[in-house]
């Protein structure tokens, strides 16, 4: 028990030091005021990004498609929590691609959010809104179909918060250093990806005993020459499979993907392919 906390504490702080702003941040403090109160941007990828900020640095940033703000369509809601010392924008392409394919991302502030309260708090926001006459998301939501995520830390609260919340429908943890104990507690379909140059999780240690403990549905996979921040830098290889992902359990699509001979087995960027019980 020791040795593993011992290693666990370690990746956390490690990976402290791999997060560093970038340009990102820059384009949030570029927002306009919107018509709903808030501040946002939208992008190049016809995804709205807005905030809801209890204090400057506390609170919560959403991503949906901009076609949301016209439509009477309910949407699937997927949570995020960051990496350690980690903020939104850090992930802000990844997650503005995983909106883009027809969800509401929600991206808690909460800097240390390994044990999946804050990412808990995150879904009970987002659904409070749903029932707000006041908010661009009344009557928007799908709050039947929630799915979590997140980095690092934050693939570490995604499988804490999977355990101590029954909305959630399915996890994708990236480069989580979730302990084996946890993830033989799942019991959602689970990915646990991983980069396999990883240093900071490293994945032989982590993300496969994870995987190999875990007795609900899931899949392991290691982006090839992917290193802990590959997330950040080359966020496309993980948002095609985490899109995915989520269609085969938020919105009922396919698994085939997921199955032995399926599309990520079949992937050159990807390597070491394993699932389970799909």
């Amino acid at each position: 028990m020791k040795k593993e906390l011992k290693k666990r504490i370690i990746a956390v702080f490690a990976a402290a030091f791999m997060c560093v702003p970038t340009a990102a941040s820059a384009v949030i403090a570029n927002a306009e005021q919107s018509p709903y109160g808030s501040y946002y941007v939208t992008d190049e990828n016809g995804v709205v990004c807005t905030a809801n900020m209890s204090t400057l640095n506390k609170g919560n940033m959403m991503w949906f498609p901009e076609s949301m703000l016209t439509s009477d369509q309910e949407l699937p809601v997927i949570v995020w929590a960051n990496g350690t010392m980690c903020a939104p924008a850090m992930y802000y392409e990844f997650l503005s691609q995983v909106a883009a394919e027809g969800y509401i991302v929600v991206a808690n502030t909460e800097l240390f959010a390994g044990n999946g309260q804050e990412q808990k708090g995150s879904i009970d926001f987002i659904l409070a809104e749903d029932n707000d006459p006041a908010s661009v998301f009344y009557g928007k939501i799908d709050e039947d179909h929630v799915g979590v995520m997140g980095h690092s830390q934050g693939g570490m609260s995604s499988v804490n918060c999977a355990n101590l919340d029954d909305r959630v429908d399915c996890v994708f943890s990236i480069a989580g250093n979730s302990s084996r104990s946890s993830a033989a507690d799942l019991s959602v379909p689970t990915f646990f990806a991983t980069g396999d140059r990883d240093l900071i999780v490293p994945s032989w240690l982590y993300v496969k005993p994870a995987y190999n403990a875990c007795k609900a549905p899931a899949v392991y996979a290691n982006v090839r020459s992917g290193i802990h921040t590959t997330v950040c830098s080359d966020p496309s290889v993980y948002s095609k499979y985490a899109v995915k992902w989520f269609d085969a359990y938020l919105k009922n699509g396919s698994k085939q993907a997921f199955r032995y001979g399926g599309e990520l087995f079949n992937d050159p960027a990807w390597s070491n392919v394993a699932s389970k019980r799909i």
